[in-house]
Protein backbone atom coordinates (compact mmCIF):
# COMPACT_ATOMS: atom_id res chain seq x y z
CA UNK A 1 0.00 0.00 0.00
CA UNK A 2 1.30 3.41 -0.98
CA UNK A 3 -0.28 6.69 0.16
CA UNK A 4 0.47 10.03 -1.52
CA UNK A 5 1.14 12.64 -0.54
CA UNK A 6 2.23 11.71 2.97
CA UNK A 7 1.91 15.35 4.13
CA UNK A 8 -0.60 18.01 3.05
CA UNK A 9 -0.16 21.65 4.10
CA UNK A 10 -3.36 23.70 3.87
CA UNK A 11 -1.38 26.90 4.39
CA UNK A 12 -3.27 29.72 6.15
CA UNK A 13 -6.90 28.86 6.91
CA UNK A 14 -9.85 30.65 8.50
CA UNK A 15 -10.69 29.54 12.04
CA UNK A 16 -13.66 27.19 12.42
CA UNK A 17 -13.93 26.77 8.63
CA UNK A 18 -13.65 23.18 7.32
CA UNK A 19 -10.91 22.42 4.79
CA UNK A 20 -10.64 19.13 2.90
CA UNK A 21 -7.90 17.29 1.03
CA UNK A 22 -7.61 13.95 -0.74
CA UNK A 23 -4.86 11.39 -0.18
CA UNK A 24 -4.43 8.75 -2.89
CA UNK A 25 -4.14 5.15 -1.71
CA UNK A 26 -2.55 2.77 -4.23
CA UNK A 27 -2.73 -0.99 -3.97
CA UNK A 28 0.84 -2.13 -4.71
CA UNK A 29 0.09 -5.76 -3.84
CA UNK A 30 -1.42 -8.74 -5.62
CA UNK A 31 -4.70 -8.99 -3.68
CA UNK A 32 -7.63 -6.59 -3.17
CA UNK A 33 -6.81 -3.95 -0.54
CA UNK A 34 -9.45 -3.06 2.03
CA UNK A 35 -8.93 -0.01 4.24
CA UNK A 36 -10.14 -1.29 7.61
CA UNK A 37 -9.75 1.96 9.52
CA UNK A 38 -8.64 5.57 9.18
CA UNK A 39 -8.19 7.03 12.66
CA UNK A 40 -7.53 10.72 13.29
CA UNK A 41 -5.36 12.07 16.10
CA UNK A 42 -8.20 14.35 17.26
CA UNK A 43 -11.91 15.02 16.86
CA UNK A 44 -11.29 18.11 14.70
CA UNK A 45 -9.97 15.88 11.90
CA UNK A 46 -12.42 13.59 10.09
CA UNK A 47 -11.16 10.97 7.62
CA UNK A 48 -13.43 9.19 5.14
CA UNK A 49 -11.95 5.94 3.84
CA UNK A 50 -12.74 4.21 0.54
CA UNK A 51 -15.81 2.01 0.94
CA UNK A 52 -14.90 -0.57 -1.70
CA UNK A 53 -11.75 -2.73 -1.89
CA UNK A 54 -8.97 -1.31 -4.08
CA UNK A 55 -7.92 -3.82 -6.73
CA UNK A 56 -4.22 -4.54 -7.41
CA UNK A 57 -2.58 -1.66 -9.29
CA UNK A 58 -5.56 0.63 -8.75
CA UNK A 59 -6.12 3.63 -6.46
CA UNK A 60 -8.73 4.85 -4.02
CA UNK A 61 -9.27 8.14 -2.21
CA UNK A 62 -8.96 8.93 1.47
CA UNK A 63 -10.75 12.23 2.14
CA UNK A 64 -9.64 14.18 5.21
CA UNK A 65 -11.51 17.21 6.57
CA UNK A 66 -10.06 19.46 9.27
CA UNK A 67 -12.05 22.09 11.19
CA UNK A 68 -10.07 24.28 13.57
CA UNK A 69 -11.38 25.08 17.02
CA UNK A 70 -11.79 28.65 18.32
CA UNK A 71 -8.84 28.27 20.72
CA UNK A 72 -6.51 27.31 17.83
CA UNK A 73 -6.54 30.82 16.30
CA UNK A 74 -3.02 32.01 15.53
CA UNK A 75 -1.51 28.54 15.90
CA UNK A 76 0.38 26.21 13.60
CA UNK A 77 -1.53 22.92 13.65
CA UNK A 78 -0.28 19.42 12.80
CA UNK A 79 -2.65 16.42 12.85
CA UNK A 80 -2.27 12.82 11.73
CA UNK A 81 -4.46 10.08 10.32
CA UNK A 82 -3.40 6.45 10.77
CA UNK A 83 -4.57 4.08 8.05
CA UNK A 84 -4.84 0.33 8.59
CA UNK A 85 -5.66 -2.24 5.93
CA UNK A 86 -6.30 -5.94 5.51
CA UNK A 87 -2.62 -6.62 4.75
CA UNK A 88 -0.28 -7.31 7.72
CA UNK A 89 2.24 -4.53 8.30
CA UNK A 90 0.43 -2.10 6.01
CA UNK A 91 -0.25 0.65 8.55
CA UNK A 92 0.53 4.13 7.17
CA UNK A 93 0.29 7.58 8.71
CA UNK A 94 -0.45 10.79 6.81
CA UNK A 95 -0.13 14.32 8.16
CA UNK A 96 -2.06 17.53 7.63
CA UNK A 97 -0.77 20.97 8.59
CA UNK A 98 -2.31 24.42 8.74
CA UNK A 99 -1.77 27.90 10.14
CA UNK A 100 -5.04 29.15 11.64
CA UNK A 101 -5.77 32.87 11.21
CA UNK A 102 -6.34 34.90 14.36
Amino acid sequence: MEVTPNVHDFGVIEKETPVTTIFTVKNTGDNPLTINDAKASCGCTVPRKPEKPILPGETGELEVTFTSKPNQAGQNITKTVTITANIPGSTKTVTIKAKVKE
